[in-house]
């Protein structure tokens, strides 16, 4: 009956010239402290959010916009797109650009903030005793392979790589992404979403290490996509309030008949064994993070 009248509802809405998403938010408000969901990408973070707003959050305060924080990004970013360079610039530039986008928020004291965010050693300093800030994390190099194949199949932006823009030489745009400052971006995008930055270069790395541990110290849950019923328990065990985490957004949903061969070729190129290496050798800092974190929080 509810999946009928959601239903209808949209169809209502549509008819009027509106394009609305309907999803469930708390009935009642929540006692205890506010939650902030930090959400690393292809990370499980859909299908957590949904559960996690049904439970927490309230009417009027949606998760943050991906397209809207590009575009204050952009708006900040001055000199154009046109390659891997300055989409690596960007990228840099936006990861700040997401903690202040955090920070404005958490100033709000809205009771549930969610979205690909990120936060930084000056956040957790100020807001950790006022916010619950929870996470999920996935193991890096299955990370890395989702996410892109997902960002070919359905990323429209010119700004950011790889995209659906184009789908000629598929396996040569891998070698040019992994070779480039981008494919170490991609392959760090869990550090980041914790620390606030992409590291430099390898020293960096080992220094934003150290910071990883130390924010992440201070997350009062930090689950793993593997094993999403501990997450579930301890977020009851925080909140006494029952989460029930069902599917969405996988790469499948997405996949139009004629895409399948992206998917395809780039599954099985991304799987070669000097591939995956490759794969295997950018992310080894945030692998090393993770590996530490489940020995930790598991």
């Amino acid at each position: 009956m509810k999946l009928f009248i959601k239903h209808n509802a949209k169809r209502i809405f549509h008819s009027l010239g509106y394009d609305v998403q309907l999803h469930r938010v708390a009935q009642h408000p929540t006692n205890g402290a506010p939650i902030a969901f930090v959400h690393v990408p292809k990370s499980g973070g859909i299908s957590i959010d949904l559960a996690m707003r049904e439970q927490f959050a309230i009417a009027g305060q949606s998760r943050f916009s991906r397209e809207g924080a590009i575009a204050m990004s952009l708006a900040t970013f001055n000199q154009p797109i046109t390659g891997l360079d300055s989409i690596s610039q960007f990228s840099d530039h936006h990861s700040g650009q997401l903690n202040g986008l955090l920070a404005y928020h958490l100033a709000q004291n809205w009771p549930y903030i969610s979205g690909h965010v990120c936060t930084n050693k000056q956040i957790i300093e100020q807001y950790s005793e006022r916010y619950n800030f929870v996470t999920v994390l996935r193991d890096p190099v299955s990370r890395f392979t989702s996410n892109y194949i997902f960002n070919k199949l359905t990323n429209k932006l010119p700004i950011m790589a790889p995209n659906n823009l184009s789908t000629d030489g598929l396996t040569a745009e891998v070698d040019e992404i992994l070779a480039h400052r981008r494919g170490w971006q991609m392959a760090n995008v869990m550090s980041m979403c914790i620390t606030g930055r992409f590291a430099k270069d390898h020293d960096d790395a080992k220094l934003i290490q150290q910071e990883f541990s130390y924010n992440l110290e201070r997350y009062k849950v930090v689950g793993f996509l593997d094993d999403l019923t501990s997450f579930a328990a301890q977020i009851k065990q925080l909140t006494n309030k029952q989460i029930n985490i069902g599917s969405h957004n996988v790469t499948a949903s997405h996949l139009e008949p004629s895409q399948q061969h992206v998917k395809e070729t780039l599954q099985s190129y991304l799987n070669e064994p000097n591939i995956k290496k490759q794969i295997e050798h950018l992310c080894r800092f945030d692998s090393e993070n993770y590996l530490r974190a489940k020995d930790k929080y598991k």
